[in-house]
């Protein structure tokens, strides 16, 4: 995002914005977002002043409106964004959105000009009715304020769940609804049995596709490559596994597949920002402000 471009900014101050970047000069900030081509996201209530429009911008924009309209740029025209209507405005574009004098809750993310997002690419702004736009948002403003406390147990889900959402409306059409349905049954078996020497080209047998297929269809449908999602579903057991105290670092490792302890962790570090013996960590600090509180009450009765 370091791209020289044009941009003007007007929000008033009134407006109540919450977000979160990937960078480390943003606050506050989570760098796995960074992992997922995100470079922010937030939710706003707009009530005021407000025009933001760019002119090259090497990130795509996606806004979706909750409740109440705004307004589109592209070029020199305009088109109204209403409740329910996500809008896609393309990296290297002429657009932008304004308010028109209504409040206005919308929930927003600026997404890197990566592969994982290629299927945002296009000539012009375009728009189309979603579903649950409410369920975005407030994953959206979850994770802003998960990710300010003083622990990082959470926020790390948070995240993947807002992501998720997101690329499922983005791909929500009835072929795309049936192709990731597919694939996510397909990958639920890698995350319910991690344990299991998963390959890719094993899944795309399961599939009924090649290779280079299900690449394509995993990175369009799924926002990520068939490697990627192996690793996503251990990871996410891992975290299951060690909030839950299913045993220390090791025998959680050698329980999603990994022999080596060092690289489980370094795995683990990378994806979630923080290490699995601080997850383990922050659980025991979690336990000990519970217990006192459950002995209190016992001894009470």
């Amino acid at each position: 995002m370091s791209t020289i471009y044009q941009e003007f900014f007007d929000v008033a101050p009134s407006n109540e914005q919450h977000y979160i970047g990937s960078a480390p000069f943003c606050y506050p900030n989570l760098s796995g977002l960074g992992d997922h081509g995100v470079s922010m996201a937030g939710v706003s209530y707009i009530n005021a002043r407000l025009h933001v429009e760019r002119i090259g911008a090497p990130f795509h924009v996606v806004l979706v409106s909750v409740e109440g309209h705004g307004e589109l740029i592209e070029g020199k025209g305009t088109r109204p964004l209403g409740p329910g209507q996500l809008a896609i405005l393309p990296a290297h574009g002429h657009s932008g959105f304004r308010f028109t004098g209504q409040p206005w809750r919308l929930v927003w993310f600026l997404l890197e000009d990566v592969p994982a997002w290629d299927a945002l690419h296009g000539p012009q702004v375009s728009t189309r009715q979603v579903s649950r736009a409410e369920n975005l948002f407030h994953a959206v403003a979850l994770l802003c304020e998960e990710v300010k406390q003083p622990h990082d147990a959470f926020s790390a889900a948070a995240m993947l769940l807002a992501v998720d959402l997101l690329k499922r409306m983005l791909t929500s059409t009835e072929m795309g609804d049936e192709i990731t349905s597919r694939l996510r049954v397909l990958f639920d078996a890698v995350r319910r049995e991690p344990a299991k020497p998963w390959r890719v080209d094993q899944l795309a047998a399961q599939y009924g596709v090649c290779r280079a297929q299900l690449q394509r269809l995993c990175v369009r449908y799924l926002g990520a490559p068939p490697q990627q999602m192996i690793i996503n579903m251990r990871m996410a057991r891992a975290r299951e596994l060690l909030w839950a105290g299913f045993g220390n670092v090791g025998e959680v490792a050698e329980a999603v597949g990994y022999e080596e302890v060092a690289s489980f962790s370094r795995r683990f570090t990378l994806h979630f920002g923080s290490g699995p013996s601080d997850l383990l960590r922050e659980r025991a600090r979690a336990q000990t402000k519970i217990l006192p509180g459950s002995a209190a009450s016992a001894a009470g009765h």
